[in-house]
């Protein structure tokens, strides 16, 4: 997209020499005005400070009008722009420069403040002045066919560069609502992210266990439920891994809950190091985990543990190991969500039984 810095207005608005023509047509602007107004050329100039002197003499005694000015040098400029225009008008020269310049006339004027009642009235003003040397250079009497006809050509010469003033005058308003309206709907799209980001962040609480980053009991019974539906669906096989901890309530007890917390962080760190894109780490609650493994069997899952007592052993244990039971559902016969907690379950109490007996990890699996 071309940058709007390196074109002109008349680019911008895509006035060619075609549309001023046609422009000129419509005001019925023609070579006989252009004579007309060159003719007052010479008059004008003689008398162009009287008139600048008497047009910001009038401009300035209106409080309205002195406040946009504002200050000397603002008003100095300003007369010194407004005698380079006032001689354009009677230099004969109506062409694209002519016209960029009075489509810059209308830029400034919005910029600054300039409303279109002060604008309007200013040009009344100037064009009344403009009349009056006018009629002056033709003869004494303003109903003479010269006279008239000078100012019918000035009129419709201003009128052109009017509706030029205007045609920027309105492109800018039409150019701040895009723009106010780009900046609504680019913050209408950040308040969404911002809102998707504070729902997704509310969901992770509610779903998440805010102790270890895992999922929770409800996210761990919502994902079972679908993922088994899935499972059966698609005729898939899955693994429900349950496991507690050998050892827990006594470091609870005897070190305190700070210390616990720092063993159930280091399960949760390391079941979140080992699961696979898909599984479903969870602390089902106190010292209880379980990983939910789509299209995984009870092997598979068996492997998986493995890696995870090993990157488990690799941390601060303080001594804790872990109890395991591994029960799958499908491919030829699918449980539900319920019987398949229960067994694994039962095979995790298995597991801690023998854990009794010979300390360490201890794994059953459904049908070892």
């Amino acid at each position: 997209m071309m940058n709007i810095t390196s074109t002109t207005l008349l680019e911008q608005m895509h006035i060619t020499d075609r549309e001023i023509e046609l422009r000129k047509r419509l005001f019925d602007f023609t070579d006989a005005d252009v004579a007309s107004l060159v003719a007052c050329k010479d008059v004008i100039s003689e008398n162009l400070d009287k008139i600048v002197e008497e047009f910001y003499g009038y401009q300035v005694s209106q409080p309205e009008v002195a406040l946009v000015i504002g200050d000397k040098e603002t008003l100095d400029r300003l007369q010194s722009s407004m005698r380079r225009y006032i001689m354009e008008l009677f230099e004969g020269y109506y062409d694209a420069e002519y016209v960029n310049k009075r489509l810059r006339v209308g830029k400034i004027h919005k910029r600054i403040g300039v409303t279109p009642k002060l604008y309007l009235s200013a040009i009344r003003l100037l064009q009344s002045i403009l009349g009056k040397y006018v009629t002056q250079h033709m003869g004494t009497e303003h109903q003479c066919i010269p006279c008239v006809g000078a100012r019918e050509s000035l009129a419709k010469l201003i009128l052109f560069d009017t509706q030029l003033v205007f045609d920027t005058y309105i492109g800018s308003l039409m150019s701040e609502l895009e723009s106010a309206k780009k900046d609504v709907e680019d913050y209408a799209v950040s308040l969404e992210e911002k809102v998707a980001v504070r729902t997704r962040q509310l969901s992770e609480l509610s779903s998440k266990d805010a102790l270890t980053g895992l999922y929770n009991q409800r996210s761990f019974y919502e994902s079972l439920r679908r993922e088994l539906a899935i499972g059966e669906r698609t005729q898939a096989t899955l693994s429900l891994v349950y496991f507690d901890l050998n050892g827990f309530k006594k470091i609870n007890d005897t070190e305190g809950h700070k210390a616990g917390d720092s063993i159930l962080q280091v399960v949760g760190d390391a079941l979140r190091e080992i699961v696979r894109e898909g599984d479903w780490p969870c602390r089902y609650g106190g010292d209880e985990f379980c990983i939910i493994m789509p299209q995984t069997g009870v092997e598979a899952a068996h492997l998986a543990c493995k890696r995870l007592i090993e990157r488990y052993d690799t941390k601060a244990t303080k001594g804790v190991t872990f109890s395991v039971g591994i029960a799958q559902s499908g491919p030829g016969a699918f449980v539900d969500m319920n019987l398949l907690v229960k067994q694994a379950d039962a095979l995790m109490y298995e597991a801690k039984a023998e854990s009794k007996i010979t300390p360490g990890h201890t794994l059953r699996l459904q049908g070892a």
